[in-house]
């Protein structure tokens, strides 16, 4: 599998020379699928089954893109393995209850079209399971866009380890440093930058700054109108051209 000492990138992480876009690889929860609420209410839901205030549940630990196993350790503690499966099926249980009011963030199939129409490749890299990503992106009449999609049920370190990235990369056959990834977590980020991966930090406006600290190289708590020229300059930009966090009046899209 491919690690992070299989990306050589250059001084001081610096564009690359004549640098052309091959791929764009999207995070599924919170970026392609409007998820994140669904998501809270399932895990209110399995605090209040095992007693616990669901008031306790800690967001910013939540969206920071950790896996569910940990998750599940900071708010129940050290459990046995076999309960932290079953547990875990049960959150699975608490959020199929809600999935048919699953959307796809606002933008998204525009901006996949377009990638797809200009010969863009575009890869899901996410530490979800392989059956809800793909009934996911099948709610979402999406899948056709992606070349690859990449579970959190493959070999690997999980995100903020570059693995699930590099993964992607490779099936996709494309340079990783010509690669852009869009991500909403801190672990996100993270993983990306360390695969060699230009970042783009998508989320609300609040949630921005905290991306900017993990690495993002681009800001955007709207998806770019021309998302061809938007990765495509991101991609051939210096680290020291980073962009500033932008926002726009939300418009209807695709």
């Amino acid at each position: 599998m491919p690690n992070s000492h299989d990306v050589q990138l250059n001084s001081a992480g610096s564009s690359v020379h004549g640098a052309t876009l091959e791929a764009v690889i999207f995070d599924l929860d919170g970026v392609v699928a409007d998820s994140h609420p669904i998501h809270e209410a399932a895990w209110k839901m399995l605090l209040v089954e095992q007693w616990i205030d669901s008031a306790s549940l800690n967001l910013d630990f939540l969206y920071a893109g950790h896996p569910r196993r940990e998750i599940l350790r900071h708010n129940l503690g050290s459990i046995e393995p076999s309960e932290m499966e079953r547990l875990g099926r049960r959150k699975d249980d608490l959020y199929a209850i809600a999935r048919n009011k699953l959307n796809a963030r606002p933008g998204i199939p525009r901006v996949l079209s377009q990638l797809n129409a200009a010969g863009i490749l575009c890869a899901l890299a996410t530490s979800a399971g392989r059956v809800r990503t793909h009934e996911s992106l099948e709610h979402l009449g999406i899948t056709k866009y992606f070349s690859v999609i990449v579970t959190g049920e493959e070999p690997g370190a999980a995100k903020p380890a570059p693995d699930i990235f590099l993964l992607a990369a490779a099936r996709m056959g494309v340079n990783a440093r010509l690669c852009v990834v869009v991500e909403d977590s801190v672990a996100g980020v993270l993983a990306a930058r360390a695969a060699g991966m230009r970042c783009a930090g998508y989320a609300p406006s609040a949630r921005l700054s905290e991306l900017a600290e993990a690495g993002a190289n681009d800001l955007i708590s709207d998806l770019p109108d021309d998302a061809m020229r938007e990765f495509k300059n991101l991609v051939g930009a210096t680290e020291s051209q980073q962009a500033a966090p932008r926002t726009s009046a939300p418009q209807p899209r695709g």
